[in-house]
C-alpha cells in the first residue's frame, strides 16, 4: 500500500494546527465547483490534502505534509503560479470512508480556488474519487488498488506503481536472487494487504513455491505461534508488509527463536518508523537481512536534491522528526504531484482545472525535443523561453499512460544505519508488465 507508517500524537497535533492555519486563509463560502477558474488576481490557490490527519492512520497526513510543504514553499519562493501563491488545506478523513465523504462535500461547498487534491488514500478512494472527478478537481491519488490500473476518471492521476506492480517487483527480485521457497507475512489491515495479491499471483506465475502465508493481526503483544509456523515451513526468504509495531514484535521473536531469514519488504516498509522498529528488533543483522522494493530512483538526482533541500527549509512546518521525510517515497510522490500540477497551470496559462488538467501529462511525459527540468523554477524559465518541458521528478521519470498512471521501475534497496537507501538493482516496468499474473487487474 502507498502510505507510510509514521505515528505520533505530537506530529498529528502539530499538523492539525498547521493545516488549520493554512486552510483559514483560503476558505470562502463562494463554492469551488469551478475549481480555480474564478481566481482573482493575486488570490491564493488551494492545495487540499484529503487524507487521515487524526485517528489511527494519522501517519498518512504527516507523510503528506512532508512532501506538500516543501513543494508549496519552493513554488511560492519562485513567485507562485501565474502570480498566485499556494496554500495547503488539510481535510481529515480519519482513514474512514464514512468520515471522508462529508468532509470532501464540505470542502467543495466552502473552498474557492481549489486546484488540486493531494489524495485520497486507499481507504477513502472508492468513495471520494468519483466525487472529485465529477467536480472537475485534479487529484494525485495515493490509492494503490489495481482497480485504478485502467482508470476512466479524467481528473485522477497516480504517480507511482500500483500495489500489484510492487508485489510483482518483489517476486522478480527474489527470483533474481535465486530464492524459490517464499513465506509471506502481511498485516490483516487493508493497507498492508494491498501488495499481497500481486505477490501471490507473481509467485505462481514465476513457478516459485509459497511455503507459508501468514496474515497477522496488527499490534499484538506476541506472535509466537505464527513465528513457529513460519519456521516450520523452512522458507528461504520472507516477503512482508505491516505496521512498524507489528513488524518489530514479529521479527524480534523470529530472531530470538533463531528463524530469521532474508526479508523483502514493500515500498511502505522503507520508511523511518518501520526501519527503526525492525532495526531495534534485529540489531546489526537488519542492515544485511532486509531489502525494500521502492520506486526508482533511490540515487541522488537534481530533483531529489531539490526535494531534500525543500524539506530542510520546511522543517519548522512539517511534523517532527523532519529528517524522516528526506527519503520517504510517499512524501516525495506528494511533492512531485504538486510541482507537476503547478507546471501544468503555467503551461496552460490558466488556473482553471478544466483547462490545465490535460497539461499535467504534457509537462511530465518524455518526448523528443523537450527540455528536461528538475524544479518548478527551471520549468517556468523554460516555458517562458518558449520550450516544451519534461519535469523529471524526485520519483524519477514521470510518464503517464492513457489511464493516468505512471508506473515506473522498481528498485531494490538496502538501508544504511541512517536509513538512507543503498541501491542494489532495478526491476524494470517492462519486466513487471511481462509477468502473466492472474486474478490481479
Amino acid at each position: 500500500m502507498r502510505v507510510t507508517l509514521l505515528k505520533g500524537v505530537t506530529a498529528t497535533a502539530a499538523l492539525g494546527v498547521m493545516v488549520a492555519a493554512c486552510g483559514s486563509t483560503a476558505s470562502t463560502s463562494t463554492g469551488s465547483s469551478s475549481g480555480g477558474s474564478g481566481a482573482s488576481a493575486g488570490s491564493p490557490l488551494v492545495i487540499a490534502g484529503v487524507i487521515a490527519i487524526t485517528g489511527s492512520s494519522s501517519f498518512e497526513g504527516s507523510n503528506q505534509a512532508g512532501g506538500i510543504y516543501p513543494a508549496i514553499n519552493q513554488i511560492n519562493g519562485a513567485g507562485g503560479v501565474l502570480g498566485h501563491k499556494l496554500v495547503y488545506k488539510g481535510v481529515d478523513t480519519r482513514g474512514d470512508p464514512a468520515d471522508a465523504l462529508p468532509a470532501v462535500q464540505q470542502l467543495l461547498a466552502t473552498t474557492s480556488n481549489l486546484v488540486l487534491v493531494a489524495g485520497p488514500g486507499t481507504a477513502s478512494a472508492p468513495t471520494i474519487v468519483p466525487v472529485l472527478n465529477s467536480a472537475s478537481i485534479p487529484m494525485t491519488a495515493v490509492a494503490g488498488e489495481s482497480s485504478y490500473n485502467r482508470s476512466t476518471y479524467q481528473y485522477f492521476w497516480r504517480l507511482f506503481p500500483p500495489d500489484s506492480a510492487n508485489g510483482t517487483g518483489m517476486a522478480l527480485w527474489a527470483q533474481k536472487k535465486g530464492y524459490t521457497r517464499v513465506a509471506t507475512v502481511f498485516g490483516t489491515d487493508s493497507g498492508s494487504q494491498g501488495d499481497l495479491p500481486g505477490v501471490l499471483a507473481s509467485l505462481k506465475a514465476l513457478h516459485m513455491t509459497l511455503v507459508s502465508q501468514l496474515n497477522i493481526t496488527p499490534d499484538q503483544p506476541s506472535y509466537l505461534s505464527s513465528v513457529q509456523k513460519l519456521m516450520a515451513s523452512n522458507p528461504q526468504v520472507i516477503m512482508t508488509e505491516s505496521d512498524a509495531t507489528t513488524a518489530g514484535t514479529f521479527f524480534g521473536e523470529l530472531k530470538q527463536l533463531g528463524g530469521l531469514k532474508p526479508i523483502i519488504g514493500t515500498e511502505a516498509t522503507f520508511t523511518a518508523p518501520w526501519l527503526t522498529a525492525v532495526k531495534g528488533a534485529l540489531g546489526s543483522a537488519f542492515l544485511t537481512d532486509y531489502t525494500g522494493m521502492v520506486t526508482e530512483p533511490s540515487q541522488t538526482t537534481a530533483a531529489v536534491t531539490a526535494f531534500q533541500n525543500g524539506v530542510r527549509a520546511s522543517k519548522a512546518q512539517v511534523p517532527p522528526p523532519w529528517q524522516s521525510y528526506l527519503n520517504n517515497p510517499f512524501s516525495i510522490t506528494y511533492y512531485d504531484g504538486v510541482v507537476a500540477v503547478a507546471l501544468a497551470m503555467e503551461a496552460a496559462h490558466s488556473v482553471n482545472p478544466k483547462v490545465f488538467n490535460s497539461y499535467i501529462s504534457k509537462v511530465t511525459n518524455p518526448a523528443p525535443g523537450k527540455t528536461v527540468v528538475y524544479t518548478f523554477a527551471q520549468g517556468v524559465a523554460a516555458l517562458k523561453a518558449g520550450k516544451q518541458i519534461q519535469y523529471f521528478g524526485a520519483t524519477g521519470t514521470i510518464n503517464f499512460d492513457k489511464y493516468h498512471n505512471s508506473d515506473g521501475n522498481q528498485e531494490a534497496v538496502q538501508s544504511d544505519a541512517s536509513f538512507n537507501p543503498i541501491p542494489l538493482g532495478v526491476v524494470t516496468a517492462k519486466q513487471i508488465a511481462a509477468v502473466p499474473v492472474q486474478g490481479v487487474a
